[in-house]
């Protein structure tokens, strides 16, 4: 009997502990069309401005999920792909947006990037 007790211990603390440590794994906002939502939504954009801005996101993600698929093994080429793209992307929202809010979407964009940087991002 005392097996078994300890048996179910041993078991129900290694689950606790998976479960804790599972999270998100894409930090607080995970879902990326959420994200483009709260922009949308912070930087105060109309509704034309808003589609826009959707169609431009949900390119960049679609295109984004077909570079890593087709460079899987190079990453210093994925690397220099990902930047032109999001330099692209940028480029694309700046004519969307008015200075002002363009203004406050790069910010929010160093804000996102700065952890990133630091090596906090996903591992």
């Amino acid at each position: 009997m005392k097996k078994v007790i300890g048996l179910f211990l041993v078991i129900l603390i290694s689950t606790a502990t998976v479960f804790a440590q599972g999270g998100n794994r894409q930090g607080k906002e995970g879902d990326p069309s959420k994200r483009s939502e709260k922009m949308i939504e912070d930087l105060k954009l109309d509704d034309k401005q808003a589609a826009e801005f959707r169609k431009v996101e949900a390119d960049f993600r679609e295109q984004m999920k077909k570079e890593r698929e087709s460079v899987k093994e190079d990453r210093e080429k994925m690397r220099e792909k990902m930047i032109a793209m999001r330099t692209e992307k940028d480029a694309q929202i700046k004519k969307i947006l008015t200075d002002e809010q363009y203004k406050q979407y790069q910010e929010k964009q160093k804000k996102a990037d700065s952890p990133r940087k630091k090596g906090h991002g996903r591992k």
